[in-house]
């Protein structure tokens, strides 16, 4: 079946500041029947904060409860281009084309949404074409396509994402841990440490694998040297046995406010594809030490033995980009944690860690727009990733677009 107005656009992630061209099948006679006047493409884009509170009030009748929420809207773009109208419209033309171009501003923050019961935040955009029809009974025919935007990356972070793909020669940064811990409540402590190696990048891009180097090492609290051979992994703390037992979490922390009220984000996220995930076991490099043993210079027939594993792989964060506006900011936390046998014997390493697109701003358009050519990514790397954006984000529910048409 023939449909009046037709959208022709790449549903692809787009990069704050680029140039987005498409174009616009305007069926004229089915427009005119219509009583269209005139067709217009209309850009949009907000922060959408909403946040539920509950607040205990005397009333006549004894105390109650109520529920009430706060929704705050802040305009981040609004644009709008007509491409056709019905008083200049060509005679005798079935289908009409239309293009059209338009550029997003450079600065605006990265698509992003999130939603519990009592606090929601979308970081939204769409475009719209809109079949504007006169009077207040007929309505505008309307057709919204939903996209995402990330930031453009600095030089620094571009060359960063370039040198991580090639195979990370650059300098390493060490985050350390270590803790004393026994298996019961009585005797001796042993030791446990971890030493974990990362590019040493002030920030790391979403779509790009990141190197890692975890070194995890033991030593047990003095024992006999035969312990070893006889209770072999039993000895406590004995080195995670796999990758999987290592759990790699990601932690998104903020604020959303709205009126102001604010609450707070803790969400945890678990890393699929390396360190914690069953799944992905071999991906993961595995060198195990050999152990080491320590004598005791005041006891001939004690000491202790030094034991560890290495596990080497990737891991990758395809997370909204670290953001700070008003109304809404969020940036993260990775954390590494082992869980050794016992009461609270957990060896964690927790630090920030900032997320950029790692994206570039395409070029303009080297030519005009030509309908009949396909669409082609004018950058080698394609476009941003779209697929760490939950579904309530592409449905549209907790977006306000503004249109006022």
């Amino acid at each position: 079946m023939a449909e009046t107005l037709i959208l022709h656009l790449p549903n692809i992630g787009r990069v704050a500041g680029e140039i987005i061209q498409g174009h616009v099948d305007v069926n004229i006679p089915m427009a005119l029947q219509d009583k269209i006047e005139n067709v217009r493409i209309m850009v949009r884009g907000s922060i959408v904060t909403k946040l539920t509170e509950t607040r205990h009030v005397n009333g006549p009748n004894g105390p109650r409860t109520e529920t009430y929420q706060k929704t705050q809207t802040v305009p981040l773009l609004r644009m709008d281009q007509q491409i056709w109208d019905n008083f200049n419209s060509p005679q005798n033309i079935q289908i009409l084309t239309c293009p059209f171009s338009m550029q997003l501003p450079s600065a605006l923050p990265p698509s992003f949404h999130y939603s519990s019961g009592s606090h929601t935040v979308a970081v939204s955009y769409s475009i719209s074409v809109v079949g504007s029809r006169h009077g207040i009974f007929h309505a505008n025919r309307r057709i919204r396509q939903i996209f995402s935007i990330v930031p453009a990356a600095t030089a620094y972070e571009l060359n960063a994402r370039e040198a991580l793909r090639q195979g990370w020669n650059g300098p390493w940064k060490p985050i350390v841990n270590n803790r004393k811990m026994r298996r019961g409540i009585f005797g001796d402590y042993a030791d446990a440490k971890v030493d974990l190696m990362l590019p040493d990048l002030q920030s790391f891009p979403m779509s790009t694998g990141i190197p890692f180097n975890c070194h995890f090492t033991t030593r047990t609290k003095p024992v006999h040297h035969d312990d070893l051979d006889h209770k072999g992994e039993k000895l406590f703390p004995a080195p995670p046995d796999s990758p999987a037992d290592v759990e790699l979490e990601l932690k998104l922390l903020g604020h959303v406010r709205a009126h102001g009220s604010q609450h707070e984000l803790n969400v945890k996220y678990e890393l699929k594809g390396s360190l914690g995930d069953k799944a992905s076991v071999n991906n993961v490099r595995v060198t195990t030490d050999e152990p080491v043993w320590n004598s005791l210079p005041d006891h001939k027939d004690k000491g202790t033995w030094t034991r560890g594993v290495r596990f080497e792989g990737v891991m990758w964060l395809p997370f909204a980009p670290t953001f700070s506006t008003a109304t809404a900011e969020w940036h993260y936390q990775l954390k590494f944690d082992m869980d050794y046998p016992g009461i609270g014997n957990h060896l964690v390493l927790e630090f920030p860690i900032h997320i950029n697109s790692g994206c570039a701003c395409p070029p303009p358009p080297s030519g005009s727009y030509n309908t009949s050519v396909p669409y082609v990514y004018p950058l080698p790397s394609g476009p941003p990733p779209m697929k760490y954006l939950p579904a309530g984000y592409w449905s549209g529910h907790d977006h306000d677009w503004f249109e006022g048409a």
